[in-house]
């Protein structure tokens, strides 16, 4: 099975040491750019993510969405779900899908996303317009005709 791609650029490469970057002489103070930790240069200079790989993930949610958006609409169509209880139907799926989604990414979904939340809340209501149609003709076709 095909695993997302990963969103987070290679680091840097590293740059060649300079005379400010050299051990400081003794009885000298070191600069404060010696000595910045990992975490602190993470946080100023903030993330890489590599664009190509997120317009990937992007689209494939998408698509993901719109095939739960399928499936939730011939669900409510099946269970004759009528009203409010159709969207319920459609907002259940779409949950459920966003759940496995998350567990497919080993539930590190900033990998791949620049946000947690980007798996459960982008473009939740593009399968929407694939649910009303599919709900529409499964209900037609089996209660219906």
């Amino acid at each position: 099975s095909r695993q997302p791609f990963c969103t987070k650029a290679p680091p840097p490469a590293p740059r060649h040491p300079s005379n400010s970057d050299m051990a400081p002489k003794a009885g000298s103070r070191p600069d404060a750019s010696a000595t910045k930790g990992k975490v602190q240069q993470k946080e100023e200079e903030g993330e890489f993510l590599f664009i190509p790989a997120l317009q990937h993930n992007m689209r494939t949610l998408g698509q993901a969405r719109l095939f739960s958006g399928v499936m939730a609409g011939i669900v409510a169509g099946l269970l004759k779900c009528e009203g409010l209880s159709g969207i319920f139907v459609f907002i259940v799926i779409t949950a459920l899908h966003s759940a496995m989604i998350f567990l497919k990414m080993s539930c590190n979904v900033t990998r791949h996303f620049p946000k947690a939340s980007s798996v459960l809340l982008n473009q939740f209501a593009s399968g929407l317009m694939p649910f009303i149609l599919f709900w529409i003709m499964a209900f037609d076709m089996v209660h219906i005709f």
